[in-house]
C-alpha cells in the first residue's frame, strides 16, 4: 500500500466518523429543536403583577401549600385527599384580550427540568375553570401535587392551549418561591384545604 492509498483511505475514515458524529448531533438535536418550534409564544412576569399576553392578560393572586384537600360539597363524609407530597394552590385572575377563551393548560414547571400538571385526582375537589371575557377580570385557582422537594423554584406556565400550541398564548409567571419563601410555605401548609372556598 502507497502513501497516497494511506492518506485516501484515513481521509474517508475521518470524513465517515465526522458524518456519523453530525448524524448524531441531528438525531439527538433535532427532537428538541422540533419541540422548540412547536412551544407557544411565552410572555414572562411574576407574581403579583398583571402579565398580558396575545390573547390574554393573567396576574397570580398568591399560592397557598396544604396537606390534603377537603372532598367539597359532596356528601358521605368522604376522606380528605391526601398526598405523599404536597399540593400547591395557586390563585389567579384573568381576562380575555379579544374573545372569551379558557386556559386549558396549565403546569408548574420547577428547576431539573421537572413539570407537574394539574392532578386530575383532585378534580373531584377543584374549581371548574371558567370561560374568562374580555375587560372582565375572573379569579379560578388551580391545584398541583408535587413532592416538597420540589416547591422551590417552581414557576407556572398558564396558555390557552389546542392543536397548534406554536400558534397558542402562555403566560411565564415566577412565583417567588425562593429557598426561604419555599420553606415557611411548606411549614404553615395546611390540612383539609377546601379549594372552592379557600379556608382550611
Amino acid at each position: 500500500m502507497n502513501a497516497r492509498q494511506v492518506l485516501l483511505r484515513g481521509g474517508a475514515g475521518v470524513g465517515g466518523t465526522a458524518l456519523l458524529a453530525g448524524a448524531m448531533w441531528l438525531h439527538s438535536v433535532r427532537p428538541e429543536i422540533r419541540a422548540a418550534a412547536l412551544d407557544p409564544i411565552r410572555t414572562g412576569g411574576t407574581i403579583g403583577e398583571e402579565v398580558a399576553t396575545r390573547d390574554f392578560s393573567v396576574r397570580v393572586d398568591g399560592v397557598a401549600a396544604a396537606r390534603s384537600l377537603a372532598p367539597g360539597f359532596s356528601l358521605g363524609g368522604k376522606p380528605p385527599v391526601g398526598t405523599d407530597g404536597v399540593y400547591l394552590i395557586v390563585r389567579l385572575s384573568a381576562t380575555a384580550a379579544r374573545e372569551p377563551l379558557q386556559l386549558r393548560s396549565a403546569e408548574l414547571e420547577t428547576p431539573g427540568g421537572y413539570t407537574f400538571r394539574e392532578d386530575p385526582r383532585t378534580a373531584a375537589v377543584s374549581v371548574s375553570q371558567p370561560t374568562f371575557q374580555p375587560m372582565i377580570w375572573t379569579s379560578t385557582k388551580l391545584v398541583f401535587e408535587l413532592p416538597e422537594d420540589r416547591v422551590e423554584g417552581a414557576r407556572l406556565v398558564v396558555g390557552t392551549g389546542g392543536l397548534l400550541p406554536q400558534l397558542s398564548s402562555a403566560a411565564d409567571i415566577d412565583l417567588g418561591l425562593g429557598e426561604d419563601r419555599a420553606a415557611d410555605l411548606l411549614r404553615k401548609a395546611t390540612e383539609r384545604y377546601e379549594v372552592r372556598t379557600g379556608t382550611s
